[in-house]
């Protein structure tokens, strides 16, 4: 059931966050991996040309938000046997020596950290909570890669918590990681929000814990469960326009 922005981020309640697609824009480091790519192995390709917007929109859909086989990637653009494009293109042969499989994975996990940035209103969103007392922490799926894209965003100084689910060993939609988090805040579940844009993994893991939800939708045909999400939003710009508003309001 829905509830006002005001009860969701009152006063002291923690605020606890997700990192891909949530507080980092994790498709812009993807898309300028790939276009790294490209523009290593494939210099003949022009970024205004019909092949390499092609080629962009194939390795995104395989890509799938993060979701999708890496290997699958390596196998289109340098395989002896590629995967089949989303859709027919010219074929087009590496310039450079191709990486193993193995090393290439390396190499896009590794550079998409790099290439982390804040999604947009990210920054205002924390340093505005940050002002107002609210403990906040992140806690993310993933590797040691997720610890990198922490470091590449400076984002240590808005947080009193930080939990990867390789470094501890338990991953959401997990409700002890939930727990494990709210622990190190120091805090009960129903003074804590959890703000994500995954359904099963985010929201439905923090509400099994009895956390209150923010759902980030981002364009997902995905339909936000009201008995789930106690506020549903846009993406990230709109919740710190909505939590400043408050602030502003107060």
């Amino acid at each position: 059931m829905a509830l006002p922005a005001g009860s969701v981020f009152k006063a002291g309640n923690a605020v606890l966050f997700d990192l891909d697609d949530t507080l980092a824009d994790r498709d812009l480091a993807r898309d300028r991996f790939f276009a790294f790519l490209l523009n290593t192995y494939f210099p003949d390709l022009k970024p205004e040309g019909a092949v390499w917007s092609e080629r962009m929109d194939t390795l995104c859909g395989l890509d799938r938000a993060g979701r999708g086989s890496k290997t699958a990637i390596h196998d289109y653009l340098f395989g002896e046997r590629p995967v089949r494009p989303v859709r027919p293109v010219r074929p087009v042969r590496p310039v450079r020596p191709v990486m193993p499989a193995t090393a290439f994975v390396e190499l896009m996990r590794s550079r998409i950290a790099t290439y982390t940035s804040w999604a947009d209103g990210a920054e205002s969103l924390l340093r505005c909570l940050q002002a107002r007392k609210h403990p906040m922490a992140v806690v993310t799926n993933g590797s040691k890669f997720q610890r990198d894209k922490i470091e590449a965003l400076g984002a240590s100084r808005y947080f009193e918590a930080e939990l990867v689910s390789g470094e501890v060993g338990i991953a959401k939609p997990d409700p002890r990681i939930f727990r494990q988090a709210l622990s190190r805040l120091n805090t009960a579940p129903d003074r804590s929000v959890y703000v994500g844009d995954s359904m099963e993994h985010d929201i439905a893991g923090a509400r099994n814990v009895g956390m209150m939800t923010v759902y980030i939708r981002k364009g997902k045909a995905e339909n936000a469960d009201d008995a789930l999400c106690d506020l549903v939003v846009a993406d990230l710009r709109e919740l710190s326009d909505l939590v400043i508003g408050l602030v502003e309001v107060n």
